[in-house]
């Protein structure tokens, strides 16, 4: 008898899997738009980043949808505490925690045809085991990242999470050439307003 081993790495995610996640609320002129708002769009989002397989149905996902957009604010919730450079309180620790939980995983011996396998086993079903890996890329980059370069876009009307990879690490907009122009622009008017508003003279009476 022919036995096989393979025992793959344990489940990982992308390490930044959890910023497309987040940003799947995306606002336009302070806006939202939810592009995983229902359970046809959040299907279409997990199964394009391989987290779950085509047999999981819209209705399954439909059902645990709050779970997932309780995770997107509990990632948006830690990612806005370390990009002021806080840290994180035991209970933001434990609802990450919580979900990575989801994704529990066991070592098991599996029988075939040609031979025995050894491989990995998930507690949950594929959904679960989507939350933990998206809790699990944020949970990685906190452990192995300077956490002083993740961002929050200073435009209050856009509020993109983004990782600052400029050589200095001190960028404020998501996309100079539009957050970043904007927030000139505005710097611009308010400063014209105020050079051209007509100014009173010391001790006389509003009109």
């Amino acid at each position: 008898m022919n036995d096989i081993h393979d025992a793959p790495p344990e489940p990982g995610s992308e390490g930044e899997l959890f910023l497309d996640f987040v940003n799947t609320v995306e606002l336009t002129g302070g806006v939202p738009a939810d592009h995983a708002s229902g359970g046809r769009e959040l299907r279409e989002w997990l199964h394009a980043r391989g987290l779950i397989g085509s047999s999981v149905t819209v209705a399954t996902v439909e059902h645990q949808l709050p779970a997932f957009r309780e995770l997107r604010g509990v990632i948006r919730e830690l990612v806005e505490r370390l990009s002021e450079g806080k840290r994180l309180t035991a209970a933001q620790l434990s609802k990450l925690n919580r979900a990575m939980r989801d994704g529990v995983h066991y070592h098991q011996l599996l029988q075939g045809a040609d031979g025995h396998r050894f491989t990995v086993g998930q507690v949950g079903d594929d959904l679960d085991q989507a939350r933990a890996a998206i809790a699990g890329s944020l949970a990685h980059y906190v452990a192995d990242h300077s956490v002083d370069r993740l961002r929050v876009c200073a435009n209050d009307g856009c509020r993109w999470v983004f990782v600052d990879r400029s050589p200095g690490g001190r960028r404020r907009w998501c996309d100079m050439k539009v957050c970043g122009n904007r927030a000139k622009v505005a710097r611009h008017r308010a400063r014209r307003r105020e050079a051209t508003a007509p100014t009173r003279r010391s001790g006389a009476r509003p009109s």
